[in-house]
């Protein structure tokens, strides 16, 4: 490479504006027709004031040019050698480069190295450097020879420098990672990029002896490592360790403080994110080293292979499903799984199936019909593995070839989901007793007690029945109860009931309403249809009834005059006139409304214990929080109230505020302990939000000294 290359043309000059074009064209005339010439001729001390058409002022120009950009013949020496290289190294280092370009990691770290060198330098020539691609400045810029141009357009000798610098730098780092031992060069890798620090001379020995790294170790640590709410949200609430007992949605939430809802959108998205065959998650190339089984089925104890050969803490169903979207996501289904708890009738086990298998044969019905095997067993006897597959109903097509191979399976399904044994024979031993499940316990416990029970009720007879059990909260019951075909609840209000049961109604008041007009040919008053529904619900009256109707949100009722009603989906005689919903007009509830804050100088409560109080409190709490639908001009009125009696609003939160505190401090007086979260939870979670307003300053005078009274007595009793 010629010197003069190395330089901007005249042309390049007058165009960033480095000398005038007046300057530049005396140049040319002169036979200048570059920088490397015009310091050339300024360093053999030739004078410019003699070339045709230059002044004075060309002169000085040129001058500070050439002073600027190259102060002394030493440093313009100093380039010309740092640009000069010995040819022979020059050679040795790009086969150098072509020996790490086949290693991706190593590209990828001379690649970061280059772009992290280019963010030093000046803004002009990061500009410039950023557009010159990885593999073009290696290919172009890295070995500088006589017969191999470097067109580096808009560098002068100022910014050609840093160019030099970003070489030499490069040069360093490729004879770096060249010589690097393999020990060096993996301990580079785990922390570059897995991120993990400190000993890793466990993944180290692994790679050197299997020759790809140990990814679930590796994953174990990410894990520990990563502090976000949603990857919490996945190590806690989902098994995704040995021996952890997940949190429930509930907990998790209260350790976040959010609500229980959102708990469940996160571990949802997570596990999505996390499991799903385009995840980053799984595009390390070391992950696809793992060898899939060759087996009709894999089983969640197969994975304690990897748990004892990587040396680490994961639970079997966590790796299943690891193994299950790097290896297996095209040829196998998986039956239960993490994310089991999103699923109706989910298997106990994890396990995935041979997708051949799972087209002819149907797993999820077999799990059923010999669940109803063993229910319909009356004694003890041995059933044949291979005939009760063979004339079992679960085929969606019978394919002999198959038997022995669904009967491999039906035998682990059996022994691993069941717990039964298969005998020599390829036998197993029906018994006649079989372990209840805890639906089967509540379903025992209502058809012993013979009458509807509420929620509280089931779960004290069942605290007691089953004492060692780990449930602390009626709630947690609930599952089981909604999961029980003979079990339905009355009226939602926590009260559950047995379908065989006649002599008690099961459902609500709408469902009641809906049965009474469906035996019926035309519309019926309201005062039959209340009559009828007091039957099985006494605690309700007409008005109730028919605000049931008018509130129906799948308008499964239609009105007529006179206070008649009928169903919307039946077609009844002309004489009838339908009419429009006829609940008490807005405007009179809303005179109701005022007429009660000015007279009792706060809004209605909707909790009270007066009927009329309360049925006008739960009208203004959905009007005025937009549950009901209303017009533009009902609408005006509900923020006129709320502006004209704002105050109320502030004295009714106050009244409220007093009651609660009277009522856990009676409370407190009399059981001598704080309220529970199981038995007093309104209590309990009252004075957790009484705390969190003292600490952030969000009660008044009275109400703070009252906390203050109520804490010491809290402390008194418990010290």
């Amino acid at each position: 490479m010629t010197d003069s290359e190395l330089y901007p043309v005249i042309n390049d000059l007058i165009k960033a504006k480095e000398i005038s074009e007046r300057v530049g064209n005396c140049c040319k005339r002169t036979g200048l027709d570059s920088l490397y010439d015009i310091l050339m001729y300024y360093e053999r001390g030739e004078s410019f004031e003699d070339t045709e058409g230059a002044g004075a002022k060309a002169f000085f120009e040129v001058q500070w040019l050439c002073q600027t950009l190259m102060p002394s013949n030493s440093t313009v020496s100093a380039i010309k050698e740092a640009i000069v290289q010995d040819a022979e190294a020059d050679a040795r280092m790009i086969e150098h480069f072509n020996a790490l370009l086949q290693d991706e990691f190593k590209k990828e770290i001379i690649e970061k190295k280059y772009k992290q060198i280019i963010q030093t330098c000046s803004f002009c020539a990061r500009i410039w450097l950023n557009k010159i691609p990885f593999i073009t400045f290696i290919s172009e810029y890295l070995i500088w020879s006589s017969d191999h141009k470097m067109p580096m357009e808009h560098f002068f000798i100022k910014n050609l420098r840093e160019a030099i610098d970003l070489k030499e730098k490069l040069k360093t780092e490729i004879t770096r990672q060249f010589y690097m031992s393999k020990e060096e060069n993996l301990k580079e890798e785990i922390f570059n990029h897995y991120g993990l620090t400190g000993s890793v001379e466990y993944p180290v020995s692994y790679y050197l002896e299997h020759d790809r790294f140990p990814m679930f170790w590796i994953l174990e640590k990410q894990l520990e490592n990563d502090r976000d709410r949603d990857v919490n949200a996945l190590k806690k609430t989902f098994r995704v360790y040995r021996d952890q007992k997940p949190l429930t949605l509930t907990e998790f939430a209260a350790e976040y403080s959010i609500s229980r809802e959102r708990v469940r959108q996160i571990r949802k998205e997570i596990f999505k994110e996390i499991f799903r065959r385009k995840s980053a998650f799984f595009r390390d190339r070391n992950w696809q080293l793992y060898k899939p089984w060759d087996k009709d089925a894999i089983w969640q104890e197969d994975m304690q292979f990897y748990i004892n050969d990587e040396q680490c803490n994961f639970s079997e169903e966590f790796i299943l499903q690891t193994m299950l979207t790097l290896l297996y996501h095209n040829t196998y289904t998986l039956y239960g799984g993490l994310d089991s708890k999103f699923t109706k009738n989910s298997w106990h086990s994890t396990f995935i199936i041979k997708y051949e298998f799972v087209k002819i044969f149907d797993f999820d019905k077999f799990r059923i019909e010999f669940n109803a095997i063993q229910l319909s067993n009356k004694s003890e006897y041995l059933l044949d593995i291979q005939t009760l597959v063979t004339n079992c109903r679960c085929w969606n097509k019978f394919v002999p070839e198959a038997v022995a191979n669904i009967a491999g399976i039906v035998k682990d399904i059996l022994r691993i989901e069941f717990h039964i044994c298969p005998d020599m024979d390829g036998r197993i031993k029906i018994p006649a007793y079989r372990r209840k499940t805890l639906s089967d316990k509540v379903y025992d416990i209502l058809k012993n007690n013979g009458n509807p029970m509420h929620l509280s009720e089931i779960f004290a007879e069942f605290k007691r029945t089953n004492p060692g059990h780990y449930y602390s909260d009626p709630v947690q019951l609930r599952p089981s109860l909604l999961k029980h075909e003979s079990i339905s609840y009355r009226n939602r209000k926590s009260i559950y009931v047995l379908k065989e049961w006649t002599h008690v109604k099961f459902g609500t008041i709408r469902s009641c309403v809906i049965e009474f007009l469906s035996k019926k040919k035309s519309p019926q008053s309201a005062k039959d249809i209340t009559d009828y529904v007091l039957q099985y619900y006494p605690d309700t009256n007409n008005a109730s009834v028919r605000t049931s109707m008018f509130n129906d949100t799948q308008h499964r009722f239609v009105f007529f005059n006179n206070e008649f009603f009928g169903l919307s989906h039946k077609k009844y005689h002309l004489k009838y006139e339908r009419t429009e919903n006829s609940l008490m007009p807005f405007a009179q509830r809303l005179s109701s409304l005022e007429k009660f804050t000015v007279k009792n100088g706060r809004f209605p409560f909707a909790s009270s214990k007066n009927r009329d109080e309360r049925i006008l409190g739960v009208w203004w709490v959905r009007v005025s929080r937009g549950i009901y639908t209303i017009d533009e001009e009902q609408q005006k009125e509900v923020e006129r109230v709320k502006n004209l009696y704002a105050k109320y609003d502030a004295n009714k939160r106050a009244f409220q505020w007093n009651i609660n505190y009277r009522a856990i401090k009676s409370f407190i007086l009399e059981n001598h302990r704080m309220p529970s979260i199981s038995a007093e939870k309104f209590l309990y979670h009252w004075y957790g939000r009484a705390k969190t307003d003292f600490f952030e300053n969000r009660l008044n005078e009275k109400q703070r000294q009252k906390y203050i009274e109520l804490a010491e007595l809290i402390d008194a009793i418990e010290g």
